[in-house]
């Protein structure tokens, strides 16, 4: 599983930060090299880009360009003119607190920031409620772009094709698109940004805008790719905002590293903080920075500062005061391509990280490309008649630069086809699949982009709803690795070019390079067959054959059963006198196609491990973990020897061995759980990359307590120290000064111009630039390694000068703990850690660990025995903190408390919040005790929950599903309602589609009307958009059922065709209540006592719908009967509402009774029904019929309006 060991966690800056105050106090912390816009235009444009390859490319050192807001429009590069042109835009806002996503309009978040931003104080900054909203990744303006080519030097600009001269050596006459005819174009040169040689529907569009508000962040990263940052402060806030209201002024601060340090800051966040700085997920606290074993590079980015990052250099941005707006972009160099083929894209694969650039493609085309203008230029130079148009195309610098990086790029493609090369087979490779390259085939368990060749599982093809299919495509890296589906084998290959065309490419390119090749020393691109032969490992693609050959092919269907681990040990039996009896076990007999695992001594299958020539064994994980050792690294090497061999095995065996030297990990490894970014149908069958090597690292004797360095990060220390001692110096046969143009007077091509003849080719620039050479800078070792590096002979063994220290602790914990809550702890550093719970996962009980209090000691002399030591002369010695009495207070203050809880027998409570423990208990209880335990009413002690006010100032203004227009805010508005008891307008969402029964004027309850304040506005959706129903949950009761369209029908028109069976759909019966039924009388009509009990009872609805069902039932039975009767009169009625006589249809009784044989003497024999007649049509009779006289008359003359139910 990933660690479970303690983390950083989160901890804010506060509003009120004084940075100034921050960089002067703490020894590791230095301002980012500045420049200034105009002393660069004063400058040549080559002599600029050579200070960016010195000293960000290849010193790998963050600069900073500042007065760019003198050269952008003041009128376009404004909120206001964002809001105007694109306030009606939607986009993704990322809410930090939450960690989700929101859409709004860019509108609506502009006109929001200033509430986001002064909700922050030095008070609240640390509370985990409020909203952070950060707009980042959005697409830059058009018009934005447009302005930013005019101002920005080409060579920095997004997706530049060129960087050479107008009207320089190779230029062609081109289109003038501001007059007619034509003009000169650029010269051959080399491209600022290698995303523009590629196809433009295969670019990452990557210039983008980011907007933010105080409390807002960007975690701790690497660009993408390792390639080249730039970040252009474009607007702020001021102290007054347009409409006049006052707003905080805007400004990022930065915390950048450099590129040399990149991985001591890697083993840093792994080791120390807990966390893995490829995964991008947390913000280091500036505690954390200041204890940290490199020196921090600090900018508080303002208005105009433009900012270059260098490649593979971790760093992290803090938003401040209510606005600031900045563009971003990357760009890809030959430098940054070498350093992702090589790292960027290992780490990015382990983590599941999408690589967006496509880097192996971007390399085939620029090779393309560039090829391609070496061939342009050698064209005329052959069609040329003047010598000195020849010399400036064959010796310029911009040309010569552009060769040599063609040269670096077919080495990168060389190396590419090398581990895609499979062995010359004419049947294999007939098997393999062709699909034409479009750059969109991505593996499914890392999502790398592939170039060329890949498997794909032909049992895992799951069809889509649009008719394509979705197949599991795996990487060749990923393969051998162990990463594939659930069949694991049974692949076919695929390649999306064809072999025989890339080959003929390479040799085509080979050939144009080396004929271009201006210097003689430089070394020849040997064809692809020669680098084949000095291969002394296997291809990549090699390797995957053979592992397809012996991994065996699961059913993804089938359940794989676990192998039953045993192993060979003794049984014991004790006898019925007391006596034990060993009984020798045989050994276990290993099953054919398994060995025994040289760590675990159990055994498993060939293909799980890898095997020795010595005939040892070790799986594959116990070698990544323990041994730093990938598999590929073992499947590559035919002769490959396993750490006992090579005398560095750690098991338990090995270690009792002499001449045994047992292995440190070199890293920290936490664990890669890639199950959120990996296909579902993904598995890991050779190492499980979740699992972390804590326990290797203590069997080495590296887990050192916190605070303390270790040796690990020791290491890396070292390695960052010897690759900055070894300067920016500028490899010749790799770079050449651009600004030359042809040979000199010393006979050398392309001599040293007079400002490149200083030492190293200082660039007269900045004079801040100048500082101390790098090998007379004192280097800073740790003081716990002082004796160490003695040994080693780097410092000299006596001397009394006292290294500083590397770790610099704060004078103080800079942390209140009443903002923290629970879960979190800081250590002697002031760092603030989190112990993640798997239980718990928001903990609300607050915990603390009491500081490390590092016990020293001094040796005692004879003569110092007695004598008792001084305070003063310990602090003067370094022997004695000057806050240790803080700490022994503190640590008095938690004895102090525990002896009070176990008095109180509350020990456990109180020891468990001081040491971040937890335990949850689950009790079973009744229902019906429950029920009794939560109708009690509190006691009086207990405190009522706090409920915390709700911080939400912004929600997504996204109109809801179905409507097209919808205001964000909507104003109270009164509408007429109508209150029907009977007859709800709320519908069932079931019978949504049935009819209702239209009843006659005058019959049924009244409806009365009346209005009411409803707000319409969007109050009833949720923050994501969706509807929400406002009703309580309480009372959404079942409604009575709507009347069946054929009975309404029927209803409507007298002679209807009845149905000839039921409704087949499920009937909802309501609860039968004996209280609530009314008695039938004679005529089937209530009393009038009965009927007001009846109005104001509770359970009128209910048996409202118990009537109608009856109805519906007796209807389909007396249809018959009825038909053949004759039409009975119509009465007149008085309405029991208003007092006015109707004429009504008679109707029969439902309820009362039946007349036998039409004897009118036959009451006696009437059949009453056991329910009641409840108030609805169907009380009036069994049956509605229209009738042609005008009362009914009763056998003994007499008419009776009253005969009507």
């Amino acid at each position: 599983m990933p660690t479970a060991r303690r983390s950083a966690a989160f901890d804010p800056v506060s509003p009120d930060l004084d940075l100034d105050a921050l960089v002067q106090q703490t020894s590791n912390f230095e301002y980012v090299t500045r420049i200034s816009l105009d002393m660069i235009e004063t400058q040549a444009p080559e002599q600029f880009e050579k200070l960016l390859l010195k000293h960000v490319i290849l010193g790998g050192k963050p600069l900073v360009i500042e007065g760019f807001h003198k050269r952008l429009d003041e009128w376009t590069f404004t909120s206001a003119w964002l809001q105007d042109n694109h306030g009606k835009k939607y986009e993704q806002a990322r809410n930090l607190s939450k960690q989700t996503n929101m859409t709004l309009s860019i509108g609506h978040y502009l006109s929001n920031l200033g509430k986001l931003a002064a909700q922050w104080t030095c008070h609240n900054y640390r509370d985990r409620d409020r909203q952070r909203l950060y707009l980042k990744d959005i697409d830059c303006p058009q018009v934005w772009h447009d302005k930013l080519r005019e101002v920005i030097s080409p060579s920095l600009f997004y997706l530049n094709d060129s960087v050479g001269n107008i009207g320089g050596p190779g230029c062609v006459d081109e289109p003038n698109p501001h007059a007619p005819g034509l003009r000169k174009g650029r010269g051959v040169a080399r491209a600022g940004d290698l995303m523009s040689c590629l196809p433009p529907a295969m670019r990452a569009e990557n210039l983008m805008c980011y907007i933010g508000h105080e409390g807002t962040y960007t975690p701790a990263h690497r660009e993408m790719c390792a390639s080249l940052g730039q970040n252009l402060m474009v607007e702020t806030s001021g102290s007054v905002d347009l409409d006049g209201k006052p707003t905080k002024p805007g400004s990022s601060i930065w915390f950048m590293t450099e590129s040399k340090d990149r991985h001591i800051v890697s083993e840093y966040w792994l080791s120390t903080l807990g966390h893995d700085i490829e995964i991008e997920s947390h913000f280091a606290q500036i505690n954390a920075w200041k204890s940290a074993p490199f020196t921090t590079y600090i900018v508080e980015q303002k208005l105009g500062d433009f900012i270059l990052i260098p490649p593979l250099a971790p760093h992290q941005v803090w938003n401040r005061g209510t606005r600031t707006m900045k563009v971003a972009w990357n760009r890809t160099t030959v430098e940054t391509l070498e350093l992702a083929i090589s790292e960027a894209l290992p780490r990015a694969r382990m983590v599941g990280r999408d690589e967006q650039y496509k880097n192996k493609a971007m390399i085939y085309f620029a090779l393309e490309r560039y090829t391609h203008l070496l061939k342009h230029v050698d064209q005329q130079r052959a069609t040329g008649s003047d010598p000195y148009f020849n010399v400036d195309v064959k010796y310029g610098g911009k040309i010569r630069q552009l060769q040599k990086d063609s040269r670096r790029l077919l080495a990168l493609f060389t190396r590419i086809l090398l581990s895609e090369a499979l062995p010359q087979n004419p049947k294999e490779d007939r098997k393999i699949q062709y699909l034409p390259f479009d750059s969109n085939v991505t593996c499914s368990f890392c999502r790398c982009n592939i170039f060329n060749r890949f498997l794909t599982c032909p049992t895992c093809v799951v069809p889509l709803e649009n008719g394509e299919e979705d197949t599991y495509d795996v990487c060749l890296d990923c393969y051998a690795m162990g990463r594939s589906c659930r069949c694991i084998s049974g692949y076919k290959w695929v390649e999306q070019f064809r072999w025989q065309t890339l080959m003929e490419k390479h040799e085509s390119w080979r050939q144009q390079i080396n004929v271009f090749k201006a210097d003689k020393s430089e070394k020849i691109a040997e064809p692809f067959q020669i680098e084949r032969q000095f291969m002394e490992k296997k291809s990549l693609a090699q390797v995957c054959q053979e592992q397809l050959k012996i991994r065996p092919w699961n059913d993804p269907r089938k359940a794989v059963p676990e192998p039953k681990l045993t192993k060979d040990t003794d049984e014991s039996r004790v006898n019925a006198d007391g006596t034990v009896t060993v009984k020798k076990k045989k050994p276990q007999v290993i099953e054919k196609g398994h060995m025994k695992n040289h760590i675990t001594n159990y055994p498993e299958p060939i293909w799980k491990l890898g095997v020795c020539t010595c005939g040892r064994a070790y799986s594959y994980g116990s070698l990544f973990r323990a041994f730093d050792i990938m598999p590929l690294t073992v499947m590559e090497d035919p002769n490959w020897q396993c750490p006992h061999c090579r005398r560095i095995c750690s098991c338990g065996k090995c270690r009792k061995l002499a001449g045994i030297q047992p292995y440190e990990p070199t890293g920290t490894v936490l664990g890669y759980d890639t199950r959120r970014v990996a296909d579902p149908r993904s598995t890991e069958s050779l190492v499980d990359f979740k699992q972390s090597n804590f326990d290797w690292v203590k069997k080495a004797g590296d887990d050192v307590p916190a605070g303390e360095e270790t040796r690990r990060l020791t290491r890396r220390f070292d390695q960052a120290e010897a690759a900055k001692s070894q300067g920016d110096t500028i490899d010749e046969a790799h770079y050449v000064d651009e600004g030359e143009d042809g040979p000199t007077t010393n006979g050398h091509v392309g001599g040293e111009s007079p400002r490149a003849q200083a030492a190293d080719g200082d660039i007269p620039i900045d004079p801040l630039l100048g500082g101390t050479p790098s090998d007379e800078l004192p280097i800073r070792w740790p003081v716990s390694h002082k004796h160490a590096l003695a040994d080693h002979g780097v410092l000299e063994e006596g001397t009394d000068k006292e290294p500083p220290h590397l770790f610099v602790a704060p004078a103080a914990v800079m942390l209140d703990q009443r903002h923290l809550g629970g879960g979190f702890t800081t250590d002697a550093n002031g760092i603030v850690f989190q112990y993640p719970d798997p239980t718990d996962p928001d903990p609300t009980v607050p915990q603390f660990a009491p500081p490390q209090v590092e016990q020293r000691s001094e040796p005692k002399n004879g003569a110092d025995q007695g004598k008792k030591t001084k305070r003063s002369d310990l602090l003067e010695g370094g022997l004695l903190d000057p806050h240790e009495a803080n700490k022994q207070y503190h640590k008095e203050q938690v004895k102090r408390t525990l002896a009070e809880a176990r008095r109180n027998n509350r020990y456990v409570i109180v020891e468990a919040a001081m040491s971040g423990k937890a335990l949850r208990v689950t009790l079973k209880v009744d229902r019906g005790r429950l029920a009794q335990i939560t109708s009690q009413a509190p006691h009086q002690t207990m405190q009522p929950p706090v409920r915390r006010p709700s911080h939400i100032i912004i929600q997504s203004d996204y109109p809801a599903s179905g409507s097209k227009n919808q205001s964000p805010r909507n104003p109270l508005k009164r509408v007429r309602v109508e209150k029907d008891d009977e007859f709800s307008t709320k519908k069932d969402k079931r019978r949504k589609n049935r009819q209702r029964l239209s009843l006659p004027e005058g019959l049924g309850k009244p409806v009365t009307k009346s209005s009411k304040s409803m707000d319409i506005s969007s109050a009833s959706e949720d923050e994501h958009g969706m509807d929400v129903d406002p009703t309580p949950a309480e009372s959404r009761l079942p409604k009575p059922r709507q009347l069946p369209a054929y009975l309404a029908n029927k209803s409507d028109v007298g002679n209807g065709e009845i149905p000839k069976e039921l409704s087949s759909e499920p009937r909802t019966r309501p609860s039968r209540k004996r209280s609530t039924l009314i008695e039938p009388t004679m005529n089937g009509c209530p009393s009038p006592s009965e009927e007001g009990q009846r109005n104001g009872s509770k359970g009128a609805m209910d048996d409202v719908a118990e009537a109608n069902r009856k109805a519906k039932l007796r209807a389909s039975q007396w249809d018959r009967e009825d038909s053949s009767e004759k039409s009975e009169p119509e009465v007149p009625v008085q309405n029991r509402y208003d007092g006015v006589d109707e004429r009504v249809p008679a109707v029969r009784p439902m309820a009362t009774f039946r007349l036998a044989h039409g004897s009118p003497n036959s009451q006696s024999k009437a059949i009453h029904t056991p329910s009641s007649v409840p108030k609805s049509i169907f009380s009036k009779g069994k049956k509605i019929r229209i009738t042609s006289g005008k009362g009914v008359h009763k056998p003994n003359g007499k008419s009776s309006r009253h005969s009507l139910t």
